[in-house]
């Protein structure tokens, strides 16, 4: 007999897994997510799939992507099926897979058609998978966090996130036993009377073992009535068979609000903005554009701000030449446009040029640029005869083009910040990079920062004060672009975890001589860290060498598939929220300053 527990005072609530436990291992692989877009909305008066209505600017389904990402999904399936081609363009340049639901039989069915993408994962434990909805913009990252880490902490087979509500109107409710521990979820159709008064609802956040994920789901039965399979179905079978369910009431009620009608969507669009602490104004005057190297980044600025991605396009024709075109007004509007000049450099810096120009036309009040990695910059000098200084050429022409303002990110040195003729906002990376390793710090054991040539000290010498290590040092003579010769160590490093941080890694000669050299000294482990990872030559060679135990870098330049050979020993961090937080200060005129009085520092 099943005992109702039908209210949130309840301490029996504190009690959330089954007593069974289930086999997984000590260590993890990134989660993925499978996201729900498949459906029509029928309640929303509209052609379009109910995913594809904006919320905060953007489509819906966008903001649930972000959280995954955030959480560190790095593979991300949206099942699409009503209007798809709708949903995949919604969701151009996110970096997601597709998989297609041709009949829409309830979600069971849909996270079925996903299946394929998971093969590999679905063979072995310890492969961990979000199931959301599309429609639920409102999903915090912090959310699918908590839910994370009690899954694998608990080393459940599946986790739910529920919520509790005062009117439950709608909701599956969650059914527990006698002792507080989860049973079953039940749909509102099907409640009695005792479970219609419960609170605790069910907003179809779920976090599952891959293996026991998609075996569930071959055996979930089709409902009798609707015809349908169902993921709430999937709880009740585990636990049946012998299997760890957790049941985690950490969604905050207003989380849950769900979306059925054009009314609903004006009150989560209002809601969605306001936690950026943005005002109507503020989001009409604020644009973020992003250039064709910096997509997935200025998404994730976005993200962190909670903005929409301006609305922009750029191609190319047949010759060569780039034609950008902005398409929304942006008259009077605070302009950001984001762009790495990186490989390829010249069509990058060309398309940022024409931007700027386009921005300027269009009457944008202000334009700036976020460099996130600027090229040309290790051409700051004459160091012979008959040679230009690049890097002040490159910022006169963004300068003539019409911006008005720069923000960089680690310039190859700091003095370029004079090469402007305009305000230059200089951010340092070394905050992103100290967050990681002082998360990691156990785990490194007695460190060393080393400097792999002498100019690079003073940044060895702050990460190593900040990091409780020691500091050593390597100089060294360069013999062309792509040659080195390293010289002496001046330190110890004997048995120890060195770490060598720079700006950039471009053929990777410098690190790889350095760490040849510190590993015929002793080190235990060696790590390369750099802001901006240029990545040519042989650079992946060496790099992918057992000179290296990890490589550590930032999201500043996209990566692709050219570094498939380094993926197992690559950290790569974002610094979307970084400059995202510098862009809120711009706009709202307030201290860059703040950013850095905690360690995160500048080049001054």
């Amino acid at each position: 007999m099943t005992t109702v527990v039908p209210g949130p005072s309840s301490s029996a609530l504190l009690v959330q897994s089954s007593t069974v436990t289930t086999t997984r291992p000590s260590t993890y692989a990134a989660p993925s997510a499978v996201i729900l877009a498949a459906g029509k909305g029928t309640r929303m008066n509209s052609d379009l799939p109910k995913v594809a209505h904006k919320v905060g600017g953007r489509p819906m389904v966008c903001a649930v992507v972000d959280a995954c990402r955030a959480v560190g999904c790095e593979r991300i399936v949206v099942v699409v099926g009503y209007k798809q081609e709708v949903v995949r363009r919604a969701l151009e340049g996110m970096n997601v897979e597709f998989a297609v639901q041709d009949e829409q039989l309830g979600t069971g069915h849909a996270v079925r058609s996903a299946a394929g993408h998971f093969a590999k994962e679905s063979q072995a434990p310890g492969h961990d998978v979000f199931v959301l909805c599309g429609d639920g913009p409102l999903i915090r990252a912090e959310t699918l966090k908590k839910m994370l880490d009690c899954h694998r902490g608990q080393k459940a087979a599946m986790t739910l996130a529920t919520s509790i509500i005062e009117n439950p109107q709608g909701y599956g409710r969650i059914v527990r036993d006698a002792t507080g521990r989860f049973q079953a979820i039940v749909e509102q159709k099907n409640a009695t009377p005792d479970q219609l008064a419960i609170r605790e609802v069910n907003p179809s956040y779920y976090c599952c073992d891959a293996q026991q994920l998609f075996s569930a789901l071959e055996n979930v039965q089709r409902n009798p009535v609707s015809g349908e399979y169902y993921v709430t179905d999937v709880p009740e079978m585990l636990l049946r068979a012998g299997k760890r369910v957790e049941v985690l009431p950490a969604v905050p009620p207003e989380d849950v609000l769900s979306i059925n009608t054009p009314h609903d969507l004006e009150i989560v669009d209002r809601l969605y903005r306001s936690r950026g602490g943005w005002s109507a104004e503020d989001i009409d005057t604020l644009k973020i554009f992003a250039g064709r190297s910096a997509v997935h980044l200025t998404h994730r600025i976005c993200e962190h701000l909670l903005l929409p991605v301006g609305m922009s396009r750029t191609q190319s024709f047949p010759d060569g030449e780039i034609l950008v075109k902005v398409e929304e007004d942006v008259r009077g509007r605070d302009c950001f446009v984001v762009c790495s000049t990186c490989q390829p450099v010249n069509d990058n810096l060309m398309e940022l040029l024409i931007f700027i120009d386009t921005l300027r036309r269009a009457s944008a009040d202000r334009i700036t640029v976020v460099l996130p990695y600027f090229g040309y910059a290790r051409q700051d000098r004459k160091d012979e005869g008959r040679v230009p200084i690049t890097a002040k050429l490159v910022a006169n022409m963004i300068t003539a083009a019409g911006a008005n303002r720069v923000l960089a990110l680690d310039l190859h040195a700091a003095q370029i910040q004079g090469f402007f003729d305009l305000p230059v906002d200089h951010l340092a990376g070394s905050a992103v990079f100290v967050q990681y390793f002082q998360s990691i710090r156990q785990e490194l054991g007695e460190l060393c920062l080393v400097s792999p040539d002498v100019g690079n000290v003073k940044v060895a010498e702050s990460m190593a004060n900040l990091m409780g290590g020691d500091l050593a040092i390597i100089n060294k003579r360069r013999l062309s672009g792509s040659k080195v010769e390293t010289g002496n160590l001046i330190g110890n490093v004997e048995g120890k975890t060195v770490l060598m941080f720079d700006d950039m890694i471009s053929t990777a000669g410098t690190v790889y001589e350095a760490a040849r050299l510190v590993r015929s000294r002793g080190a235990r482990h060696v790590i390369a860290a750099a802001t901006h990872a240029v990545l040519v030559g042989p650079s992946i060679e060496r790099l992918s060498s057992d000179a290296f135990d990890r490589v550590v870098v930032t999201n500043t330049i996209p990566l692709g598939d050219r570094v498939a050979a380094l993926r197992p020993k690559l950290v790569e961090l974002c610094v979307g929220p970084l400059l995202g937080q510098a862009i809120h200060r711009i706009h709202h005129k307030k201290s860059i300053s703040a950013l850095f009085k905690d360690g995160g520092g500048t080049k001054r």
